[in-house]
């Protein structure tokens, strides 16, 4: 029952994104042909490396909307930015109950992360004075329509992407909790579901495709040894099995509907548009 809880929250949780999705977009678009593209980036993502998934998803949305995949890809790119923010806001209230101190066994150092930011940005006005004339016009017209869906963000739609983004990690992390209520030994509070599920996802922002496989049991193993729980191994495969089987299989049932979805058509239309 819990197991099959934590599924039908799990499914919502992507209806959620789709909601946000759709004021991130600012088009008048059917939820539910956000809801079968977030699927169909689940499905890709968990078959294929690199999580190629998001752009997938974003071609699905342009070719439904007579967008450019750069413009798409620009509102998930601020997906990716919100749920960043709302991870490090519950890292804030990790460090208030638990001290920042607590963090370094999972070798995560905040001076650290505030360094990589920097970089990025210093980054970006390098290639943009300097490297832009290095860069093939393809490329710069791809990332001009990127700036384009960041930029047609309303501000009237703030309050519901907010509101979207708190809910849907609220969602996973009564997963988390739900999914380690299953097994008799375990006993975690809300605070140190929180911790797993924030060193977790913390570790899987790399880039590594088929389900995150490895590095998110990685990550959390670590969590579970530093609270000195034994026997965890068979909760790190069910916490991680039954998100792979619900995005997997809905992802596949949404994919193989799209009858004229190819990936040589994929690639062949990109050129088109640059």
């Amino acid at each position: 029952i819990l197991l099959f809880l934590a599924s039908i929250l799990l499914v919502f949780s992507v209806l959620l994104r789709a909601v946000r999705w759709k004021y991130l977009l600012n088009l008048d678009t059917n939820i539910m042909n956000l809801f079968a593209a977030q699927l169909i980036g689940y499905f890709i993502n968990n078959i294929l490396p690199i999580r190629i998934g998001d752009i997938i998803k974003s071609y699905v949305i342009a070719k439904k909307t007579n967008n450019s995949t750069g413009y798409v890809i620009g509102s998930v790119f601020v997906e990716r930015v919100l749920d960043t923010i709302t991870l490090l806001c519950f890292s804030l209230f990790l460090i208030y109950h638990l001290g920042l101190t607590y963090f370094d066994t999972f070798n995560i150092n905040f001076y650290n992360i505030s360094a990589f930011f920097v970089l990025i940005i210093c980054v970006y006005f390098f290639v943009k004075f300097y490297f832009k004339k290095f860069i093939p016009k393809t490329i710069i017209y791809f990332v001009n329509e990127m700036k384009k869906g960041i930029y047609q963000i309303k501000q009237t739609n703030i309050t519901i992407v907010i509101i979207s983004s708190i809910l849907i990690w609220i969602i996973y992390l009564i997963n988390v909790y739900l999914v380690q209520k299953i097994f008799d030994e375990f006993d975690l509070s809300f605070i140190q579901c929180l911790l797993l599920l924030f060193v977790s996802s913390f570790i899987q922002m790399i880039p590594s495709g088929f389900g995150a496989l490895g590095i998110f049991q990685l990550g959390a193993e670590s969590v579970l040894i530093q609270l000195e729980v034994s026997s965890y191994h068979n909760f790190l495969i069910l916490l991680w099995l039954y998100s792979f089987i619900n995005y997997t299989l809905l992802g596949a049932f949404y994919f193989i509907k799209e009858s004229n979805f190819t990936f040589r058509k994929i690639y062949s239309d990109i050129t088109k548009f640059y």
